[in-house]
């Protein structure tokens, strides 16, 4: 990569790569929807015989080839969505060291990358700008590098799998992967930190809506970043009086997504959720009649066991049960908010909203995972434990999900406990 190919770099282009493929793969599934909706469930109603047993499977056959192609082209959109804000990004921190350059009469060659004097000579008082704009073009160079490479290679994945006609692999594996590329690619735009010199400009190149989309794809990463401004730092954990650290709530979660050994109950997302709270710094509330039994209660007690006598004892019913949770939270400071408001520290809640599913009855919440990122194009990312997802894509999950189960409310929850 060459500052010459970084100037020539279109994202305009890979954005409207991205929203044709993504046009494709919302036809797909409407596809898939209108053969359930309008074949295959009104042929099991109505046609009971071998024939009309054999029309639906082949048109429950068509709708799993268009499913599968559906996950797999959202991934595509995930890698391209990805490719371009790199792009932008890289550009933005290319044009700052430009203009630094011909802030100080300072030419750049665009092959090799070389600064140096207008004259051709080297100029001891610029000796300092110089290395300032070197870092940052190197470090221009290195993010559209990265992240040129971790998009060829995975398109080339994604454009192999076009035979694929298994929808659980599609989705589990080949959507999956590209999610976890995207946020890769996000990541990889971040400098290492070695030199809090070079972040601090790095930060200061970037537009403020730039700094918002970093601050809700990478928070970990972000707080802990020599360089990166004090009260952004401090934003990211929750702001002046926060209550709870919500980069130490995302960050146990992401660490423990998969972690077994804190299973207590036979299904453990909520569980997981109120421990990634708890984590992070949230107080118990507690009954000092009744202890961790009484209905206003939230919290678990240090040594809480695993038997039925002991959850309880030892467990409130709004930590493991996604509608007392829910409803507590709520009921205690908590605030519902829009999709565009949600970012990392947040929690997701699923109510089943319609008479599809088995196992729960409409108008239940019967989930819980936690927020860990926003993409740059607004996909929400959770994290949870029963299920284990790191980082899931709601929008590239949601129709799979609601195919299975049922249509979902989504609820988001902003936790702001009234308690203490």
């Amino acid at each position: 990569m060459t500052i010459a190919a970084l100037k020539a770099a279109r994202s305009i282009d890979v954005d409207a790569a991205a929203g044709s493929w993504l046009a494709l793969s919302k036809q797909a599934w409407q596809a898939v929807n209108d053969i359930h909706a309008n074949g295959v469930d009104p042929l099991k109603e109505n046609w009971k015989d071998r024939v009309g047993e054999a029309a639906g499977r082949k048109l429950e056959e068509h709708a799993r080839i268009l499913e599968t192609g559906a996950d797999i082209m959202r991934g595509v959109v995930m890698v391209l969505d990805a490719l371009s804000t790199a792009i932008t990004r890289a550009k933005l921190t290319m044009n700052s060291a430009l203009d630094m350059a011909k802030e100080h009469g300072l030419t750049v060659d665009e092959v090799s990358g070389t600064v140096r004097a207008a004259s051709g000579g080297a100029d001891g008082s610029t000796d300092t700008a110089v290395q300032e704009i070197d870092a940052m073009l190197q470090e221009a160079l290195r993010e559209a590098t990265q992240a040129d490479g971790l998009a060829a290679a995975e398109l080339r994945k994604l454009a192999a799998a076009t035979c694929e006609t298994d929808p659980q692999k599609a989705l589990d594996i080949l959507q999956r992967e590209a999610s976890q590329v995207e946020l890769n690619m996000y990541t990889g735009s971040i400098p290492s930190g070695d030199d809090p010199r070079l972040v601090a400009d790095w930060w200061k190149a970037l537009t403020d809506n730039q700094h918002k989309q970093l601050m809700l794809s990478d928070p970990v990463t972000l707080a802990h970043l020599p360089g990166i401004p004090e009260d952004v730092k401090l934003g990211l954990r929750g702001g002046p009086g926060a209550k709870y650290d919500r980069v130490k709530t995302v960050q146990w979660a992401l660490e423990h997504w998969d972690d077994k050994s804190i299973d207590v109950f036979g299904d453990n997302c909520t569980n997981f959720a109120s421990e990634a709270l708890r984590q992070g710094g949230l107080h118990a509330k507690w009954d000092g009649l009744w202890g961790w039994r009484g209905d206003d209660t939230w919290g678990r007690s240090q040594d809480a066991g695993g038997d039925w006598l002991s959850q309880r004892v030892d467990y409130s019913k709004s930590w493991a049960g996604a509608q007392n949770m829910h409803d507590f939270m709520v009921r205690h400071g908590g605030e519902e908010i829009a999709a565009d408001q949600v970012k990392p520290g947040d929690l997701v809640y699923y109510e089943e909203d319609s008479d599809h599913d088995d196992q729960d009855k409409k108008g239940v919440v019967h989930h819980t995972a936690v927020v860990t990122a926003v993409t740059p194009d607004g996909d929400i990312r959770y994290t949870q434990h029963s299920g284990g997802q790191k980082n899931a894509s709601l929008d590239g999950r949601i129709d799979s999900f609601q195919e299975q189960r049922g249509h979902q409310k989504m609820h988001f929850v902003r936790v702001h406990p009234d308690w203490y």
